[in-house]
C-alpha cells in the first residue's frame, strides 16, 4: 500500500527517508488520531472506512452499511459514517462519524476485503435486514443480492440457526420479498409498500415491445396481464426537462399498447401512501373486470 493512495498509520508503513515520524503532521493530513493521508488524496467510501478501521485497531471488524459498501452495494450514500463491530468486552467507544456495535462474531462470519476484516455477505444481510424501518431492511437486502452472490437459501438457514435476536421476525418476513432486479432504494421502498398492503407481487424491470419487436420501455414494476405499471421517480433523474420529455414519450407509447403507468416520487409516497395503494387497487379491479 502506498502512502499516497490510502490512509495510513505511521507505525504500519515505511516513510520516505527524508521524513521522520515527528514530521508527519507537517507533510500529511490528519484524518483520525495517529491516522494520516496524503494532502491530495480524496477520501472515498473505501478510504473513509479504512481510516476509521485503522484508528479503531485491527481487532475491529467493518460491519453494517460499511460492510455492504465494501461488498459492492451501491444504493446508499455512505458519506463519512463508518460502522465497526467490536467484542462486547472490547475497549473503545463510539466517536463522531464512527458507530461501534458491540457483539460477538463467529470467525466464520468474517472475511477479508481490501486488507480489512469485514462481516461476510450473509452476516451483513442478517444484520441489515433486522434493522427498521422494514422497507430500509428490504432495500439493503435487495442491494446486497444484486451486488453479490448472496444465496437466499443460505441466508434462510443462517436465520434458522440464529433465531433469538431483535428484528428476526422482520428479516424472516422480508426474505421472500427480496428482488435483485431493484435498481434503487426508492424502488425497494415502493415495492415494500405494495407488498405490505397485501397487493400481488409485481414483476420488476419489465420490458415492453411494440408490434415490430422494438423495446419501447423498461418498467420498474408491472402487472403484466393487467398491463399496469408503476414507476419510482427519483429527483436526481426524472426531473430534468429532457428526462420528463422522454418519460412522457415513453408513457404515450406504452399507453398506445394498452398500458397504464402510475408515477410517484418519495415525497408523494411518504406523504400519502394510501392514495397510491388505493389507486393501484382500483386499477387492478377495473382491469380484472375487463378480462371477465
Amino acid at each position: 500500500m502506498s502512502i499516497d493512495d490510502q490512509p495510513f498509520r505511521v507505525r504500519d508503513i515505511g516513510l520516505p527517508a527524508s521524513i521522520t515520524p515527528r514530521e508527519v503532521p507537517h507533510h500529511y493530513r490528519r484524518v483520525h488520531r495517529a491516522v494520516y493521508a496524503s494532502p491530495g488524496l480524496t477520501l472515498g467510501p473505501v478510504e473513509t472506512i479504512r481510516a476509521a478501521w485503522l484508528r479503531a485497531g485491527p481487532e475491529s471488524v467493518v460491519g453494517g452499511v460499511s460492510a455492504a459498501v465494501l461488498h459492492g452495494a451501491t444504493f446508499f450514500d455512505h458519506g463519512d459514517n463508518v460502522e465497526l463491530v467490536r467484542a462486547p468486552t472490547g475497549q473503545g467507544r463510539t466517536r463522531t462519524q464512527v458507530r461501534i456495535v458491540r457483539t460477538d462474531l463467529d470467525p466464520r462470519d468474517v472475511v477479508i476485503v481490501d486488507g480489512m476484516p469485514v462481516t461476510s455477505v450473509i452476516r451483513t444481510a442478517y444484520d441489515l435486514g433486522r434493522r427498521g424501518p422494514a422497507w430500509l431492511g428490504l432495500a439493503h437486502l435487495d442491494d446486497l443480492t444484486r451486488s453479490t452472490d448472496l444465496d437466499l437459501g443460505v441466508l434462510w438457514r443462517y436465520v434458522v440457526d440464529h433465531p433469538a435476536v431483535r428484528g428476526i421476525r422482520q428479516l424472516r418476513g422480508l426474505i421472500p420479498w427480496i428482488d435483485p432486479n431493484a435498481e434503487s432504494s426508492g424502488e425497494s421502498y415502493m415495492r415494500h409498500l405494495v407488498l405490505a398492503q397485501g397487493l400481488p407481487r409485481p414483476e420488476t424491470q419489465v420490458k415492453v415491445y411494440d408490434e415490430t419487436g422494438r423495446t419501447v420501455a423498461k418498467l420498474d414494476h408491472a402487472y403484466r396481464e393487467e398491463k399496469i405499471a408503476f414507476e419510482f421517480d427519483g429527483f436526481d433523474y426524472h426531473y430534468s426537462d429532457d428526462q420528463r420529455a422522454a418519460d412522457a414519450r415513453r408513457d404515450r407509447e406504452t399507453a398506445r399498447l394498452g398500458w397504464h403507468t402510475e408515477h410517484r416520487n418519495s415525497v408523494e409516497l411518504s406523504t400519502d401512501p394510501f392514495e397510491f395503494i388505493g389507486r393501484l387497487e382500483l386499477l387492478l379491479e377495473q382491469r380484472a373486470r375487463r378480462r371477465r
